[in-house]
């Protein structure tokens, strides 16, 4: 039994071949072993109701050559934004599974009665695997490029990848190589294996929008490894909602939404925790963070003016030809804004951006040399603290909320936003019901004010969009300021009747009890 820990980066599938000398070049320039190539096939196994992978195992017979190999993946603790196994590994005869060859007796007892006896072929890969040992900043490295497919039936899917697998030494070396291989290949990181591409073959699903999933903090947890937990969490929601926008077809708008949302989450406590991080890594991660959100968001404003501004106006305002042409434009420009989304996605700068993230936490890179006493400290009191200090800044802007002008209503806005963020990363610490009811207070508030802001981005957009209707003829002068008069009318009825709510909302926000104080 070994542990396995690798990295994959995902070639695009029309990429059929690179200069191999130049990357090997680049990452072993003082020289490594002739690469070997083999023709590789696996059969992988469960059973019909998927119980394996509901354990997150995977078990295959590959063959290569003669040889029949039967491996069992178990997923092990390893760093974030490797993948790291358990790997069981033994020859077996014949092309079924064998259980007395797992080599795990308590697994193998888990296994024999209920899964065992059911388990079934699911979906094949066969691919070519060419392969190079190579010296890396003290480390041995398999840099392995895959090509070929993952197939059930008459559906395929194809495989392209490159997998750095750490042979011995610093599993830091992975990220090293990924970034230097960057540099000369346009590749992004992979975060799916083959099991789990083959079982969404298999299973013809696709991935979905995630929201965040609960953060799981405890008491014993100090500054330092809670931060770690919600950075962790927040780059857990942008690798599933970066899957469902990548997927074949038209990007998902509540994946984008649902990407960008992660993103905020990540500026949040970033930004809140910025006396605790490196000033030179704060400074990376706070550029290429505002970069990724800053090229998701036209997709994401450009959704919301179609689905609740244009599209509601089409079906209440009389038939006019110059609205359709408009709205249709409008569609247009939202559908260049998904594929740029798409583009940042596929960019290199985001794979580097991941990989920043990745190794600032894995080798501690991240944390303040002044930071240390505060970062070993229980996060209680460090919560409570930052959660105080967020509320005061939200109590003293929204206290004469009605005498705001509309630059200090945003302000007030991503005030809030800042607050829900940390309130909901660091909820698990406190008392589930009162949490719940200040966070839901909270959201009741932003809600009011992001569809007032909606409404005030929509403004901006709709004279942009306008403009160049214009410039291409789409629209003429006098159906460009009719069209541009509708529309303006239409968001400032739409933001007076929600400003109309905040008062109410902002009531029962200001005498909302504190949760982070409810048990003193």
């Amino acid at each position: 039994m070994a542990n396995e820990t690798e990295l994959k980066l995902q070639l695009p599938p029309m990429l059929s071949d690179f200069d191999a000398q130049a990357v090997l070049q680049r990452l072993a320039p003082g020289g490594h072993r002739r690469g070997v190539s083999r023709k590789l096939r696996a059969v992988y196994f469960d059973t019909a109701e998927r119980d394996l992978a509901k354990r997150g195992i995977a078990l295959r017979i590959r063959q290569s050559g003669r040889k029949r190999i039967q491996t069992l993946k178990a997923p092990a603790n390893g760093s974030l934004g490797l993948q790291t196994y358990r790997e069981l590994e033994a020859e077996v005869d014949g092309n079924e599974p064998n259980l007395a060859r797992l080599g795990d007796r308590v697994l193998a007892r888990e296994l024999r009665r209920e899964i065992w006896p059911r388990l079934q072929p699911v979906f094949q890969t066969e691919f070519d695997r060419t392969s190079w040992l190579l010296p890396f900043r003290g480390a041995q490295i398999e840099l392995s490029w895959d090509r070929g497919g993952i197939a059930i039936g008459d559906r395929r899917e194809v495989l392209n990848e490159l997998e750095l697998e750490l042979k011995n030494g610093d599993s830091r070396a992975l990220f090293g190589a990924a970034e230097e291989l960057l540099e000369v290949l346009p590749v992004r990181l992979g975060h799916a294996t083959k099991a789990a591409r083959g079982y969404a073959l298999a299973d013809a699903s696709r991935p979905k929008p995630q929201k965040a999933a609960p953060i799981r903090l405890n008491d014993e947890d100090t500054v330092a490894v809670a931060f770690e937990k919600i950075v962790a969490n927040c780059i857990a929601q942008m690798q599933a909602n970066e899957a469902a926008i990548l997927h074949d077809g038209e990007p998902d708008p509540e994946a984008i939404h649902q990407f960008r949302v992660a993103l905020r989450r990540l500026r949040a406590i970033v930004g809140a925790c910025r006396e605790l991080i490196d000033d030179s890594v704060h400074a990376i991660w706070s550029i290429d963070l505002r970069w990724a959100q800053r090229e998701c968001g036209p997709a994401r404003d450009l959704d919301v003016l179609v689905t609740e501004t244009l599209t509601p106006m089409a079906a209440h305002v009389p038939p006019d030809e110059a609205f359709r042409g408009f709205l249709a434009f409008a569609e247009a420009e939202r559908a260049a804004a998904r594929r740029q989304a798409v583009q940042a996605l596929n960019n290199p700068r985001y794979a580097a951006m991941q990989l920043q993230l990745f190794q600032g936490l894995n080798d501690g890179a991240w944390r303040h040399v002044l930071a240390g006493p505060q970062l070993s400290l229980p996060v209680r009191d460090f919560a409570e603290r930052l959660l105080q200090a967020r509320y005061k800044r939200v109590m003293r802007l929204g206290e004469h909320w009605s005498e705001l002008p509309d630059a200090e209503l945003h302000r007030l806005r991503l005030f809030g936003k800042k607050l829900r963020y940390v309130a909901q990363a660091f909820a698990g610490l406190f008392k589930p019901k009162s949490t719940r009811r200040f966070i839901d207070a909270l959201s009741g508030l932003q809600d009011c004010l992001g569809a007032v802001n909606d409404g005030a981005v929509g403004r901006q957009l709709i004279r942009a969009l306008v403009e160049r209707a214009s410039a291409e003829g789409v629209l003429d002068a006098v159906s460009a300021q009719r069209v541009q008069g509708m529309a303006i009318g239409w968001q400032a009825h739409k933001i007076e009747s929600r400003l109309g709510e905040f008062g109410a909302l902002w009531t029962a926000f200001a005498g909302a009890k504190r949760f982070w104080r409810a048990q003193k």
